[in-house]
């Protein structure tokens, strides 16, 4: 079988941003930019992202573009010892992930429809989850995302995941920049910006300033030997990686750093605390709308943009699975894309049973088995993995549609410094728990 590539380089980065950007971008960014030193946080972010971030990129891409695979092909061709089940390890661990931000997409669905057909006074933010974000009647709203996702990846790469993505990646940001100018005409905006964007100084030189923006930036990129390799397995040989690494990097830290400039004087401008954290979208944010002129057709294109940006993520975790099953079985994309998506639903419905595993709502416990027991694992393997494949050939590779020269220190700095990098990364999500 013929392996699909991208179309165009603008199809690849706007599904590489799309990819990246997701409910993290919209809520948790803004939150640690506003609790650990505003301004003074943005600092060593801009440095990680440009230090570690974009070396990150380069690593997965590079590794799925010379093995043509997802990791289950790419540890393989690597040699890593038990290879094959270190990759099926990473699959697994974005279909967990999978389970879980299926459910989230629920949410979002759910809210924009109330929006759309009963206004405002339809959504109950106050009560939502306590009531309804875990009840079986929420299965019906998380089916329809895992059928748009479902849909867009089994019409395939080009046609499917790269047109997706090409309509609603530029979509968010026009979406976003909206509601951006909105909230910046708000009155009483200047207390917003000083919580979110005033330096604390203090917490400049503070390391653990430093490990949480590291932590987030890495997460934040979805560098986690997935969805990045798949993506760099359908890079033509021509394709600039480099560049295209800088920009994605970029672009996704644009998406985190305008959500906050629409979320924080939108919630102090109306009198709510921001110290809500991850329920400040879906319980506090919804009340903010209804106090606020013209507060319906904010909302809807709020929730429309983190629609937008749940499903160009949740799209790269399908890929990641039926990708798996495609290079393995004669199974075909479709009959994978529906499979994988239905074993998703199954699997996730005990978070709407109130189901509890190791004293944890099931809810949680999936989210801390994916992204904090064995998620970063699977970046270390991704990096371990192109070190063993050979350092230099990773470098004369990444050369080719390069635009300009990657400076020799790529090498080392790939080979030994990142893997330590990630390995602090998953040592740290341990001790702290994400």
């Amino acid at each position: 079988m013929t392996r699909e590539t991208w179309n165009s380089k603008r199809g690849f980065i706007a599904t590489a941003i799309g990819s990246a950007v997701g409910l993290g971008n919209i809520w948790m960014f803004p939150w640690r930019v506003g609790t650990e030193g505003g301004a003074a946080f943005l600092i060593p972010y801009i440095i990680l992202l440009v230090s570690i971030g974009i070396v990150a990129l380069t690593v997965e891409w590079t590794l799925g573009r010379m093995t043509k695979g997802g990791p289950v092909v790419a540890f393989e061709k690597a040699g890593l010892p038990f290879g094959t089940y270190f990759g099926m390890l990473a699959n697994f661990t974005m279909f967990l992930v999978f389970a879980f931000y299926s459910l989230i997409i629920g949410w979002m669905i759910m809210y924009l429809s109330n929006m759309l057909f009963g206004g405002l006074s339809a959504v109950d933010a106050g009560q939502f989850l306590a009531s309804q974000a875990f009840s079986p009647s929420m299965a019906m709203w998380q089916f329809v995302g895992i059928a748009i996702t479902i849909f867009i990846v089994s019409k395939g790469v080009k046609r499917g995941i790269e047109k997706a993505n090409n309509f609603m990646t530029p979509v968010l940001y026009v979406l976003l920049i909206l509601l951006t100018i909105n909230s910046l005409m708000l009155p009483g905006v200047n207390e917003g910006l000083s919580f979110y964007l005033l330096p604390d100084m203090e917490k400049l030189f503070s390391p653990g300033t430093w490990m949480i923006a590291l932590s987030q930036m890495f997460f934040s990129l979805s560098c986690l030997g997935t969805t990045m390799v798949v993506y760099g397995s359908y890079l033509k040989e021509k394709e600039d990686i480099p560049v295209s690494a800088v920009v994605t990097a970029f672009g996704d830290t644009l998406v985190a750093f305008l959500a906050g400039l629409i979320i924080f004087p939108a919630v102090f401008s109306f009198g709510f605390a921001p110290e809500a954290g991850p329920t400040l979208i879906f319980a506090i944010l919804p009340e903010v709308f209804q106090q606020m002129p013209g507060g319906l057709y904010i909302g809807i294109l709020f929730f429309l943009a983190l629609l937008f940006a749940g499903i160009t993520s949740s799209v790269s975790m399908l890929e990641v699975c039926v990708e798996a099953v495609m290079s393995k079985t004669n199974i075909s994309r479709t009959v994978a894309a529906i499979g994988l998506g239905l074993a998703v639903f199954l699997v996730s419905l005990p978070s709407l049973l109130g189901v509890t595993l190791f004293g944890m709502p099931y809810f949680d416990f999936i989210i801390y088995i994916s992204t904090v027991l064995i998620g970063p694992l699977g970046a270390l393997l991704a990096a371990i993995a192109l070190g063993k494949i050979g350092i230099d050939k990773a470098y004369e590779h990444i050369q080719r549609g390069a635009s300009v020269k990657i400076p020799k220190l790529w090498k080392p700095w790939a080979k030994y410094f990142y893997p330590i990098v990630v390995l602090v990364i998953y040592l740290y999500t341990l001790v702290n728990g994400g």
